[in-house]
């Protein structure tokens, strides 16, 4: 009895949080519209970090498929400016641990031939960072 309903709680929860996130991935496609647009562009695939970054639509991707968080870690990004987090797989609402605080700005910086950002990436997670049109403030 008591087992089996928790068991259903905890499944129906997690379904939930499931169909929050693909319902905020769709809301990010539909603003940006990264879909429609040629194909991205793979900045780096590093095999013993298992990070993954991309870039598609002039938005920035970075998965972390590692049970590891990195701190600082070195992201491509497109375009020189402030970035901002618009999809974030961490957020409590989607059942991760809000790891990253969603009004942080990534400001980039020029390295040999690239444009990167220092950013925290949480252990197996996904950040969406998209080029911010705020201005910064001294």
């Amino acid at each position: 009895g008591r087992v089996v309903c928790n068991k259903v709680r905890y499944t129906k929860q997690w379904y939930q949080r499931r169909v929050r996130g693909d319902g905020a991935l769709l809301h990010a496609e539909e603003k940006f519209g990264w879909l429609d647009t040629p194909n991205g562009y793979i900045h780096l695939t590093h095999q013993s970090d298992k990070v993954i970054v991309f870039e598609r639509g002039g938005l920035c991707f970075a998965f972390n498929f590692h049970w590891e968080s990195y701190v600082g870690y070195q992201t491509a990004v497109p375009h020189p400016g402030m970035y901002k987090v618009i999809l974030d797989s961490d957020q409590g609402e989607f059942g991760g641990h809000s790891r990253v605080e969603p009004s942080a700005r990534y400001f980039s910086y020029p390295e040999h031939d690239k444009v990167y950002i220092k950013t925290y990436l949480p252990s197996r997670t996904c950040l969406v960072f998209a080029l911010s049109s705020e201005k910064r403030q001294s």
